[in-house]
């Protein structure tokens, strides 16, 4: 049961973090026009508060799985059933692409648009600095190749 509500827990703060990056990119392609989306101090604390909880939690798994093997596998028994294990995976590895997704999604519009949302360029160039070191945990690389 444990598991369980910390996966949700996991998935609800992943989709307040994309959320959250849709009204940020949504305020910036508004260009400030008068009926434009409003993004708060609060979202942006959020956002940033938010962000790092998903990254960290993507890292953290990523750092433990093994090069090919679903992130989250391992809190599964050695028993569990094949529906058990397909669920984990499946939900793991969207997790992870979701992750991709919405940290390329701000990286690319700030990088087109930095002065927009400055919130969301920084948050983009902080997560494509997470994004190289989550792949380099989990494909066991060291910058010096060793």
């Amino acid at each position: 049961m444990q598991r369980i509500f910390g996966g949700v827990i996991s998935v609800i703060l992943l989709g307040v973090y994309v959320h959250l990056i849709t009204v940020a990119v949504e305020v910036v392609n508004c260009g400030g026009a008068p009926n434009c989306t409003v993004f708060n101090d609060g979202m942006a604390q959020a956002f940033s508060v938010i962000g790092g909880l998903v990254s960290a939690l993507v890292i953290a798994e990523l750092a433990i799985a093994k090069p090919g093997e679903a992130p989250g596998a391992r809190v599964l028994d050695s028993g569990a059933s094949v529906g058990a294990v397909r669920t984990v995976t499946i939900v793991s590895v969207a997790f992870v692409l979701v992750w991709i997704g919405a940290g390329l999604t701000a990286f690319m519009v700030g990088l087109y648009h930095p002065k927009g949302l400055p919130v969301l360029t920084t948050h983009g160039q902080a997560w494509l600095g997470l994004a190289v070191s989550a792949a380099y945990a989990y494909f066991g690389l060291s910058p010096g190749g060793r």
